[in-house]
């Protein structure tokens, strides 16, 4: 008999699997490549550190009449460890971030209830600095 006809639990039996880890369900994870949008903040809550910053990514696409409109999102980064990276980053800068996207309610200034979406980082890469930056080192 044809293995088309065979039972579907039949046959799986023969797949082999190349991964020794153990499956998982879910994955949460961003990867961004950008542009930082505001030099990072960085504060403290309680005894722990946090850098705040925005990075800016495009896409360009064509509108119903074929002409090309660039579109830009903003996405809000948190860090919650200390570190000195964010003194190297400024405004412009091209970044590779990886992270958590988490969704936080809250009540704004009018009693309306939002919803912030941010990015929790857990890898960062500086690719490029900007035009004004390399221009500041050069000049040194």
């Amino acid at each position: 008999m044809s293995a088309i006809f065979r039972p579907a639990t039949q046959s799986l039996k023969f797949v082999r699997s190349f991964s020794v880890s153990a499956a998982r369900s879910d994955l949460n994870k961003i990867q961004l490549i950008g542009r930082i949008g505001a030099d990072p903040t960085r504060n403290e809550v309680g005894d722990r550190h946090v850098t705040n910053y925005t990075v800016a990514t495009s896409e360009t696409r064509p509108d119903k009449e074929g002409n090309l409109i660039k579109r830009t999102q903003w996405h809000r980064v948190v860090y919650w460890q200390a570190g000195d990276w964010f003194n190297k980053v400024k405004k412009g800068d091209q970044v590779y971030v990886e992270g958590t996207l988490r969704y936080n309610d809250y009540i704004d200034k009018d009693n309306i209830p939002r919803t912030k979406a941010e990015i929790n980082q857990t890898s960062f890469k500086l690719l490029n600095p900007s035009r004004n930056q390399a221009q500041e080192e050069d000049e040194e």
